[in-house]
Order: C-alpha cells, then sequence, then structure tokens
C-alpha cells in the first residue's frame, strides 16, 4: 500500500490541510476535499478500525466548518457551479468531479449534527440542488465524459458523470468544446 493509498494518512493530510494557516481559506477546504474522493475509496478497501474513524469524522467536521474554513465550502460549491454553467464547452467533466465530492463530504464525512448553525446543512443542499439543476440543464449538449476517463472513485450512482445525452459525440467536437478558448482566439 502506498501513502496515496492508506487511509490513515490520507485522514491525516486532510486534517493537516484543514489547519494550515499559511493557506487561504479557500485553498485549505478544497485542498483537503480534493482528498475525500482517494480517501472514501481507500476506507472501502482498508477501513481503519471504527472508533478511529469515528474521531476523524468529528475532527473534520469541526475544521471544516469552524469560523477559519466555513467559507471555504460555500467557494468550492461556487466554483463547482461555475463549472456547471460552463457545461456545455469545458466545465462538464471538472463539475461532475467537484460535484461528487460535495456528495461524499456530506454523505461519509460531515457529521451534521454537530455542526452549527444547524441550518448550514440545509444551505449546502440548496446549493447542492442549484448545482444538479445546472448539470442537467446542460446535459442536452454538455461533452461527454468518457468511462475511462471517471475516477475510480466516483460512487456508480452519481449520475451527474453519464447525465450528458450526446454520448455519441465525435472527438473532434468534444475537443473543439474543450479547447474552444484556445480555438476562438485562432
Amino acid at each position: 500500500m502506498t501513502i496515496d493509498q492508506d487511509p490513515r494518512q490520507l485522514m491525516q493530510r486532510a486534517l493537516d490541510f484543514l489547519q494550515d494557516q499559511r493557506l487561504k481559506k479557500a485553498d485549505r477546504v478544497a485542498s483537503s476535499l480534493d482528498l475525500l474522493g482517494l480517501l472514501s475509496s481507500s476506507l472501502n478497501q482498508n477501513p481503519p478500525p471504527q472508533e478511529e474513524l469515528d474521531e476523524f469524522k468529528s475532527t473534520f467536521s469541526s475544521l471544516i466548518t469552524n469560523k477559519h474554513n466555513l467559507g471555504g465550502i460555500f467557494s468550492y460549491a461556487t466554483t463547482c457551479g461555475i463549472y456547471a454553467e460552463r457545461g456545455r464547452l469545458d466545465g462538464f467533466e471538472e463539475a461532475c468531479g467537484m460535484r461528487s465530492i460535495l456528495q461524499i463530504l456530506s454523505d461519509y464525512f460531515i457529521e451534521w449534527d454537530q455542526v452549527e448553525p444547524q441550518n448550514l446543512r440545509n444551505t449546502f443542499i440548496e446549493d447542492l440542488e442549484d448545482i444538479d439543476e445546472t448539470l442537467k440543464a446542460v446535459s442536452d449538449d454538455a461533452p461527454p465524459v468518457r468511462e475511462e476517463d471517471i475516477p475510480d472513485w466516483a460512487p456508480a450512482d452519481h449520475w451527474w458523470w453519464r447525465a450528458p445525452k450526446r454520448q455519441d459525440m465525435s472527438q473532434a467536437e468534444i475537443d473543439d468544446r474543450l479547447h474552444y478558448d484556445w480555438n476562438d482566439g485562432i
């Protein structure tokens, strides 16, 4: 097992990012959140004792929602929404990755009953619903994400990865959309 697959190492790295005051709030949270996909996968393959996982979730929930980091969750969700809005062009795959991370956060790593204020969860869920609506709206013409490009850690029930209706889009058309900024300048 490499360090990238060791759940204890990943849990510690996620906590370390949230406590690193040298980083900006959004960067602390994004760096920590970006580990959650791999962490969830590694926990399924090599789970630590339940009490160790419970302690991590409690500490993680406390740190990610404290006054130094709380805005970072919503910054991450806002960035995901911006990528979703660019979904017909170059934002769809990135939005899917971030949306999966947000779902994994909510489902497995944040203990909502410990979070203050209590309405924070409702605000978070509303943000996810807004992102989902945008992903559905752009899926009519979004470039598809090829199966081999979907991360191994992404749960199969994360529908957004397979939402684009034009699964038969040619690679040339996909490339034109993904690189439209560069192509537009020529």
